[in-house]
């Protein structure tokens, strides 16, 4: 398979270079910043493109790995420079797969690994959900036939599930990690490190393994232990947002059935 790579950030890098590793052939790399095309371009062996009017018209697949907002504008300009009866997929966990049918495209689909991508770190693409969609039965083949190179956990998910999904993901990743960001800036004013949660941090992950979260829940909200609540609350009267922020937490904890 022939594969063109239309963006170049943390998940097109990362997708980019996998897709190299199992043996797929990466055509061209494109990126608006011609110097990040060139970076992924000369890890998989490619051509670097900045400009979309270069785009190769031999590819299988379009793989678009652009930020949410451009998906759509860059569907229709592909459609326009003669690749618009190719197959076509985005990355995106919270864009319609019909964005490419009303930019003019006959064959499209998903293709979104449901991980959260840093450059600095190498994911571990065998266990990252691969969530698949196509608008026909032979393409959705195709793109489960990539994905399960790169992946064991290899999904078909729809339009409806992949939006229920994605803002899932953000409640479990997105808003954990502002709250590890408060947990930092809190040690830091007593002078304390955040290798101090850390263990704590892990702990919490390991028990939702095998088990509901919910039936792990621990803390003084669970206990309605009002009176450590409320010391809390005080101590965080000068960061009025964080104060916010544990006011509705603890409500939210203590409506659970």
């Amino acid at each position: 398979m022939k594969v063109v790579i239309i963006g170049a950030g943390n998940v097109g890098y990362h997708l980019g270079i996998k897709l190299h590793q199992v043996g797929v052939e990466i055509v061209q790399v494109f990126s608006r910043k011609y110097q990040k095309a060139s970076r992924l371009a000369l890890e998989v062996g490619s051509k670097p493109v900045s400009n979309l009017a270069d785009i190769s018209k031999e590819a299988d697949l379009y793989l678009i790995a652009v930020h949410d907002s451009a998906i759509r504008e860059v569907a229709t300009r592909l459609a326009t420079l003669g690749v618009s009866g190719k197959l076509i997929a985005h990355t995106s966990g919270a864009t319609s797969i019909q964005v490419f049918e009303n930019a003019g495209f006959s064959r499209f689909g998903v293709f979104y690994p449901l991980q959260t991508f840093s450059t600095s770190r190498i994911p571990d693409f065998d266990k990252i959900p691969f969530c698949i969609d196509a608008n026909n039965p032979d393409d959705l083949s195709v793109l489960i036939n990539l994905a399960s190179k790169v992946s064991s956990n290899v999904n078909k998910i729809n339009d409806q599930q992949r939006t229920l999904l994605h803002v899932a993901a953000v409640f479990v990743n997105n808003f954990p990690n502002h709250l590890f960001h408060i947990g930092d800036k809190l040690l830091e004013q007593g002078g304390m490190d955040m290798d101090l949660l850390l263990p704590l941090i892990q702990e919490t992950v390991d028990k939702i393994e095998n088990n509901k979260p919910n039936k792990m829940q621990t803390g003084p909200a669970l206990r309605k232990d009002d009176s450590t609540i409320n010391q809390h609350l005080k101590m965080l009267e000068k960061y009025p947002d964080y104060q916010e922020l544990y006011r509705l937490l603890t409500h939210s904890i203590q409506k659970v059935k």
